[in-house]
């Protein structure tokens, strides 16, 4: 019988650095890819964090933002692939669910803002539900132990382990911070929400020279986790 434990230990063993559980059932009603379209017998959803380096963010934007996120898509790449063999040669069905970044979307394409959440499986959601942590203002995932420094990947298995409890709640102050709609250089962040296409418009500009991400204002603008 496979533990969870055992799987939680091999993703920290390989290189993550935070795991947690959810159902499946749980992601039902979330954007994008459900874990059952990707996986029709997937039961469980495996959510791993890496954190990003504080050193990363520390300018705010430019080519430091972009290559750290880079690595870490990369990196999480290989530990979910690491994660899901090391549970089909336990018995399990496993699935990882790798990072692409569709570059290929533009922010013309109609109804951007929507279409954008229908690309991939709910990396933040998915986080929320397993416990790791709680949506901020800016629609990031803040975790207690790095606040906004985290990225995420997931594995999907037919294995049925119980789920980890939700965190509380409590990280985020809402709009009475507001230091991450007030970092963002174009205005994207408000009480409305996150308008992606400003996001994507101004980081796009630089995207084909950097290959990814040039800013993470609202990410260094964060006070919890520092």
């Amino acid at each position: 019988m496979l533990l969870v434990s055992e799987v939680k230990k091999h993703a920290l063993s390989v290189g993550g650095d935070m795991v947690g559980i959810a159902t499946a059932d749980s992601l039902s009603k979330a954007p994008g890819y459900k874990p059952t379209d990707l996986l029709p017998t997937a039961k469980s959803v495996i959510v791993i964090g890496k954190r990003a380096l504080k050193g990363f963010i520390e300018p705010g934007k430019g080519r430091s933002v972009s290559w750290g996120m880079i690595y870490l898509n990369h990196k999480l790449n290989e530990i979910c692939y690491e994660v899901s063999k090391f549970i089909e040669d336990r018995g399990h069905k496993a699935l990882p669910v790798f990072f692409i970044y569709e570059t290929f979307l533009k922010p013309d394409t109609p109804n951007f803002n929507a279409v954008i959440t229908t690309k991939w499986l709910a990396y933040v959601p998915a986080a929320v539900q397993a416990g790791l942590g709680e949506v901020g203002f800016n629609h990031l995932l803040l975790t207690p132990e790095y606040g906004p420094l985290v990225r995420l990947t997931a594995v999907l298995t037919d294995a049925q382990f119980t789920p980890d409890p939700k965190t509380k709640g409590d990280l985020c102050p809402g709009i009475s911070c507001n230091l991450c709609a007030e970092a963002c250089p174009v205005g994207a962040i408000s009480a409305d929400g996150v308008d992606r296409i400003k996001c994507h418009n101004y980081n796009d500009a630089y995207q084909e020279v950097l290959g990814y991400s040039y800013c993470a204002m609202c990410i260094k603008a964060c006070p919890v986790g520092q």
